[in-house]
């Protein structure tokens, strides 16, 4: 009897020990999901590219009319290095190059849509510089697939989702430690349980970019290679219902002492005049240097690219 009285009181104990177990086990995966969960958003969250309207100097700001009668020389002729870019004395000047876009889940620039210079920022910004400005040494490449890789940057898509042509196309234009910085990169597929998690709380615009980089990021796990299709993820069709604060065309004064005006056609492309004041001996231009960036939050960013675009008019 005692016996069996022992039996049952260790039976007991070792259900109960067990269902102890089994509650800290449960208790021990939910707190790993909720950390897993936490990093996920964490990285949802966080902007590849992160120059805005904060960065440009909004005080020094020349209104549209400036320079309207000056004589401006056509940069499309005149030589350009890599290193040094174009080497400008004091006057006017103009150049039409390629851009590419900085913000997915963005508006298209518009006529009413002023640009200012900004430095390129943010913890992929050596990625997307690599990308851009290597283009010039390759221009067979074709500027969708750098745009494609530009987006795929900014959504933190895995890169080992990208169908095998974009990546070849970025170890052409990247060297092996940024590729090896690209493939330790990135995120699959987001449940939308946690992208709802993540968007919570946060502003409508942000919702919109993060929705839209989350599209980008599943498009990149798919077996689409339509840029059609990525181009239609990456941009918010129609025009921006909110007014600029700065008008479409406005100089702004460049960290090195010149000003500049930026006036984009679409996103792919961008008529830029320069002016170099007479205080200056010269200046040493160099268009990859610089991101566009409109006073309206809700329009892209353009990085300048050093490929041009003279035969576009």
């Amino acid at each position: 009897m005692k016996k069996l009285i022992l039996s049952f009181f260790l039976a007991g104990s070792i259900l109960g020990n067990a269902q102890i177990f089994d509650l800290l086990k449960d208790k021990v995966k939910d707190k790993a999901a909720n950390l897993v969960g936490e990093k996920v958003i964490g990285a949802i969250t966080t902007e590849a590219i992160t120059t805005n309207f904060k960065d440009c100097n909004k005080i020094d700001v020349k209104k549209t009319d400036f320079g309207k009668n000056e004589k401006y020389t056509n940069l499309c002729n005149v030589n350009f290095s890599a290193a040094e870019g174009y080497v400008l004395k004091p006057g006017f000047y103009t150049i039409e190059l390629k851009s590419f876009c900085m913000h997915a889940g963005t508006y298209a620039p518009s006529k009413g849509d002023g640009y200012l210079y900004a430095p390129l920022k943010g913890p992929r910004k050596e990625l997307i510089n690599s990308l851009v400005k290597n283009w010039y040494q390759n221009q067979d490449i074709p500027q969708e697939k750098v745009q494609a890789l530009v987006w795929g940057v900014i959504a933190k898509s895995s890169f080992k989702n990208m169908s095998p042509d974009l990546q070849l196309v970025a170890t052409r234009l990247l060297s092996k430690g940024d590729l090896l910085k690209l493939s330790k990169m990135g995120l699959d597929f987001i449940p939308a349980s946690v992208m709802s998690k993540a968007k919570s709380n946060l502003p409508q615009p942000i919702q919109v970019i993060l929705e839209a980089e989350n599209k980008i990021r599943n498009f990149f796990s798919s077996s689409s290679s339509s840029y059609s299709e990525l181009e239609r993820l990456a941009l918010l069709t129609g025009v921006n219902p909110i007014t600029s604060e700065v008008d479409r065309g406005s100089w702004g004064l460049h960290p090195n002492g010149y000003w500049t005006s930026y006036q984009p056609n679409g996103y792919r492309q961008m008529t830029v005049r320069i002016y170099v004041p007479a205080t200056l001996s010269s200046v040493n231009y160099i268009p990859s240097d610089d991101v566009g960036v409109p006073a309206n939050t809700g329009s892209q960013r353009l990085m300048v690219s050093d490929v041009l675009n003279c035969n576009a008019r």
